[in-house]
């Protein structure tokens, strides 16, 4: 052979059936595969779920009253210099969570309140009834 050839080189497939043989013997069975996705499919649901629930929690509120036309009395009572001003806050609005007092002061003070707080109030049997509760 000249310089600048290559060697001859003996290429079999033994190596290459060696790597295949190993890998089978490495490679996991397809149900316990499946188990795992399965595991981590429940454990990222639960994982997520949780997360939602907490923001929920601590940032949840009122999505309304059900009383019609309550804000805009309270807005009203603001304008009249009856009622004071409530700061505004970081609410998330939860389907369902609604007010049920006619009290216009009541309502707009609730509807800044998130979900964590509302349990100082709403925790006596029988529920709490506060006055103008429908």
């Amino acid at each position: 052979m000249g310089e600048f050839e290559p060697d001859a080189i003996d290429v079999t497939d033994e190596p290459v059936a060696e790597e295949a043989e190993l890998e089978c013997k490495l490679r996991r069975p397809l149900w316990l595969r499946v188990l795992r996705g399965v595991l981590i499919t429940i454990v990222s649901v639960v994982a997520v779920g949780g997360i939602a629930a907490l923001l929920l929690y601590n940032f949840g509120g009122m999505s309304g009253s059900a009383v019609p036309g309550v804000m805009e009395r309270y807005d009203a009572a603001v304008a009249a210099g009856q009622a004071a001003p409530i700061q505004k806050r970081f609410v998330i609005g939860i389907p369902g969570c609604q007010c049920h007092s006619t009290d216009p002061t009541l309502t707009a003070q609730h509807s800044r309140r998130h979900m964590n707080e509302c349990m100082k109030c709403h925790n006596t049997r029988p529920p709490h009834m506060e006055p103008g509760i429908l």
